[in-house]
């Protein structure tokens, strides 16, 4: 198969001007209300298997693996085999791959493209969790005393992302370069909830990021994803990632159904 250099997309951003975007979700539908209007970017998304060991995700905020799982293409997030067969094949590769102490697997979600009764791909540059939103979910997750303890040392929070039926044609994932992550791109969103109310970073498009992209991506491979890390010494500490519209994405292609698994990782 031919392999380019770069694909060009568009990318939803939230406008510089949007100092505190929120977004409110209805309950019943999960549609979201924004206080802006988000706005289109094309962008070149280079192809990241021409250089896939470059990138890894202390210095980029990102790292491909290959790693075969026996996770077959589940459709529900309900189903027991994902906490009692992925969640240790999770674990594995994050002490593996990250050299943590502790792993603490507290979520995931499958996304079908077209699955009107669950999860899609979300298609706008974001961030999982904020300098606020990860500590504190931290000490919802573990209760004061424990999460005092992880929180003196180093705390990082990973998505391990992964395909469920390959290769991966539709809505690939488009991942920014923590090195080129500018010092104003990120900005503190509020996500109202019915019941509760949470922080990402929504990301304003700047000239000089670089975003990536690992085409035709297998059920054998996932992409490890940084969405936050306590250490401020230098390593990628946020990762804003999307779904995007491939512009050469073939006609007929397969429906994008996909996995992420979310951790807290400790480090002593």
């Amino acid at each position: 198969m031919t392999q380019y250099p770069f694909t060009t997309a568009k990318i939803s951003f939230v406008p510089a001007g949007i100092r505190e975007p929120t977004a409110t979700y209805h309950g019943d539908t999960g549609e979201a209300v924004r206080n802006y209007e988000p706005e289109m970017r094309e962008v070149q998304i280079v192809n990241g298997r021409l250089q896939q060991d470059r990138y890894t995700l202390d210095q980029n905020g990102f790292e491909l693996v290959h790693q075969p799982t026996q996770l077959g293409p589940v459709t529900d997030d309900a189903d027991p085999t994902i906490k009692s067969h992925y969640y240790p094949e999770v674990t594995e590769i994050l002490k593996q791959k990250t050299g943590a102490r502790d792993v603490l697997i507290f979520d995931h979600t499958i996304r079908i493209t077209g699955n009107a009764n669950g999860r899609l791909p979300v298609q706008s540059a974001h961030n999982d969790y904020t300098e606020t939103s990860a500590p504190k979910r931290v000490q919802d997750l573990l209760g004061a005393q424990e999460a005092q303890r992880w929180l003196s040392g180093r705390v990082a929070q990973v998505n391990l992302w992964r395909p469920l039926v390959g290769p991966v044609t539709a809505l690939p994932l488009a991942l920014l370069d923590s090195l080129t992550l500018g010092p104003v791109d990120l900005r503190p969103s509020a996500l109202i909830f019915k019941d509760r109310t949470g922080q990402i970073y929504h990301v304003s498009h700047s000239t000089g990021q670089r975003w990536t992209y690992f085409p035709n991506m297998s059920t054998e491979e996932a992409i490890l994803i940084k969405g936050y890390d306590s250490d401020t010494s230098g390593r990628a500490r946020f990762t804003p990632h999307t779904a995007f519209v491939d512009p050469s994405t073939p006609d007929g292609s397969a429906t994008r159904h996909s996995i992420e698994v979310r951790a807290f990782l400790r480090f002593d």
